[in-house]
């Protein structure tokens, strides 16, 4: 939109495509709310207040009587993959939830595609009412045998991508990485002028100090009222989160502002990961604006915490933040702000969703052909190879288990006794152990794998895997029967990745992710209802029920980020962080009786974080 037609609606002298009337603007600039209309051109706003002026005979008009107007909201932390959705289909669910944009990495495609990925589903996203910010993770260059990643001059040109703002996951352990690719991104990210958003688990006092010396701006790991008042003394974005892998933090966090009466500039929201059927029985940005309400922050304040602060943070208050002149169209409906339930949006000169659903079409892109088929393995999946060796001949072997607990993030290292039968350690339901296990299968053809095993699922019978899980996206695999965790792997092969569940040798629920083994080509109401059954299988029949039953199991396959215990295609993984240092190392699943005093010791620390 050309602004001398903006200046021209804006003085009257040409009509505006649209006008919003009747509404009641909630300022998130200057703390007010009261009746103005909104006048519209093209995909930018003209005017604010009266706009009379600006009404012609060709010009739509938006009743908004006894509604309240709301800026577009903003998503500042989000791995899209958690959804199932390409591009597309997020912009369909999301927008009618009053989303305007989201910050995400794409690292998942990027690490199995290349840069190439993606720039694609970045220009998908340009097609759509939703505004897809980029900030790339350095461990797209850290790459594998089997994943090459992105080379530094790829990144280096990621890095100047348009959309592209910050660089993802910074602190001090990046700082002081031993990759020079890793401390080189986070130079070049400075000298373009890139914010460096943070990943600070747990980090407090000299620590917390150093990572934000480093130049980190952001964190959305914060757990406590403590971790969130020390990151606003120094000048952090507390991004706080709540999404499908973390449900309890984000009452805690509010307490910075509700009770401590810290200045809550610095305060927005982000989800790192969600599911889809979590984000229609929740919402999105408006349900974390519904909390900071109930919490006691008031309704003008935790509009701006959704929209005006995350536009500072990210520098875009010329497109997003606010409901202004010049700025883009996006504007929420509202009935209530107190219960603030989005009943319809507009996006430039069209109302695009109402009641939580988006209107019209969008056409989604045609998907390369080698997006398809990228689950493969050295030969089809035998019981065999779930077998966890169990040398010495005795009935039972102590192994060592990555600790669940529903009601706290994070994982512990425990040591269980397991029985042996034919000279392998088996799963043990009665007491809650199960095995997991991850498969490379991007290439077919280096065969690693991981098993282990895991405490605290309430897993009774069956089996499910996946390929979407924002690390390496390998196959992952959990069941109480080595059987069905061979069928379940078989089929995500024939499907090309996804969702798939089984029970005493039948599969009973699944859901194709055919776009790389991370998401779906079909429709959200499609991928939703099949995700919805899944998960109620998963809970119902295999007994693993609580929330984010889908997504947070796959947070048990990320390796290297946060303690104690993840699997991998490598074997099981310690993480430890030890001050500047993050220490990650491959330790056996069967202890020996010389290494169980070492990992006794470790099995009492629970860590935070994904």
């Amino acid at each position: 939109m050309e602004r001398d037609d903006l200046v021209a609606v804006a003085l009257g002298e040409r009509p505006a495509g649209l006008v919003i009337r009747g509404g009641k603007l909630v300022n998130v600039y200057s703390g007010e709310i009261y009746r103005a209309d909104v006048a519209v051109l093209g995909d930018r706003i003209a005017a604010v207040g009266d706009v009379e002026r600006c009404l012609g005979p060709g010009t739509t008009v938006v009743d908004a009587s006894g509604r309240y107007l709301v800026p577009g909201l903003i998503e500042t932390h989000f791995h899209v993959g958690a959804t199932s959705l390409g591009s597309t289909e997020l912009a369909k669910l999301l927008v009618p939830y009053g989303t305007a944009a989201i910050v995400t990495d794409f690292t998942e495609a990027t690490k199995l595609k290349g840069a190439g990925a993606a720039r694609f589903f970045l220009d998908e996203a340009n097609a759509t009412p939703l505004k897809v910010y980029f900030s790339p993770f350095y461990t797209a260059m850290l790459g594998s045998a089997e994943r090459k990643g992105v080379t530094r001059e790829e990144f280096e040109e990621m890095l100047g991508w348009p959309e592209c703002l910050e660089l993802r996951e910074w602190n001090v352990q990046s700082q002081r990485h031993a990759s020079p690719l890793v401390r080189e991104a986070g130079e070049s990210a400075r000298r373009r002028g890139k914010l460096l958003a943070g990943h600070m688990r747990a980090q407090l006092g000299a620590v917390l100090q150093a990572s934000v010396a480093a130049g980190t701006r952001s964190d959305h790991e914060a757990y406590t009222v403590e971790e969130a008042v020390e990151r606003i003394r120094a000048g952090v974005a507390v991004q706080i989160r709540f999404g499908s892998a973390h449900w309890t933090e984000t009452w805690d966090l509010l307490r910075a502002v509700t009770e401590r009466r810290l200045d809550p500039s610095l305060v927005m929201f982000s989800t790192d990961e969600q599911e889809v059927v979590d984000i229609r029985d929740l919402g999105f940005m408006d349900h974390r604006v519904r909390m900071a309400i109930e919490a006691g922050v008031a309704p003008v304040e935790a509009v701006r915490m959704a929209a005006l602060n995350p536009a500072r943070y990210l520098g875009v208050t010329g497109d997003l933040g606010g409901v202004a002149p010049g700025r883009l169209a996006f504007v929420s409906l509202v009935d209530d702000l107190r219960s603030f339930t989005v009943t319809e949006v507009v996006h430039g000169e069209r109302v695009v969703a109402r009641d939580q659903r988006y209107l019209g079409e969008l056409e989604r892109p045609h998907y390369p052909a080698d997006y398809y088929g990228s689950v493969k393995l050295r030969a089809p999946l035998t019981a065999a190879d779930f077998v966890v060796p169990a040398p010495g001949g005795g009935k039972t072997a102590t192994v060592r288990t990555i600790g669940f607990d529903a009601e706290a993030s994070g994982t512990s290292e425990l040591l269980v006794q397991v029985p042996v039968l034919a000279g392998g350690a088996v799963s043990d339901v009665k007491n809650d152990v199960v095995k997991l296990a991850a498969f490379e299968r991007l290439t077919g053809s280096s065969g690693k794998r991981g098993v282990g095993f895991v405490r605290g699922l309430g897993m009774r019978r069956g089996a499910l895997g996946f390929t979407y899980h924002p690390g390496s996206c390998d196959l992952a695999i959990i069941g109480a029967d080595d059987a069905d965790m061979a069928l379940v792997g078989n089929r995500i092969a024939e499907l090309g990745g996804g969702l798939v569940v089984a029970i005493d040798g039948e599969i009973v629920a699944e859901v194709p992710m055919r776009l790389l083994g991370i998401v779906s080509d079909r429709p959200v109401d499609e991928v939703e209802a099949g995700m919805r059954r899944a998960k109620e299988i998963i809970a119902d029949e295999l007994g693993i029920d609580f929330p984010g039953n889908v997504y947070r199991l796959a947070v048990l396959f990320i390796p290297g980020v946060a303690p104690v215990l993840r699997m991998t295609v490598d074997g099981l993984l310690r993480i430890a962080y030890a001050g500047d240092r993050l220490d990650v190392n491959v330790v056996p699943v069967v202890v020996e009786e010389a290494d169980t005093g070492e990992a006794a010791d470790l099995g009492a620390a629970a860590g935070k974080g994904r």
